[in-house]
């Protein structure tokens, strides 16, 4: 896995955007925190490619979601 992008600040419209461009979190917590990171599959991964959503808030992990291949 290798991170692919992070954004800082406010995150929430990237944070819901519906798969396959987003991780489709609810509005709620996406409101709440301040950093998204994405984070990829290599080559070297078992299965098929997949993004997976990390939302923060300061160190604080708010939520996880994976976004397989569309």
């Amino acid at each position: 896995m290798y991170l692919v992008n992070k954004t800082t600040g406010d995150v929430s419209r990237e944070a819901t955007q519906q798969p396959p461009f987003g991780p489709g979190f609810d509005e709620s917590l996406a409101r709440k925190a301040d950093r998204l990171e994405v984070w990829g599959s290599s080559f070297d991964d078992p299965g098929d490619d997949f993004c997976l959503f990390k939302l923060y808030w300061g160190d604080q992990k708010l939520g996880t979601k994976r976004v397989a291949g569309y």
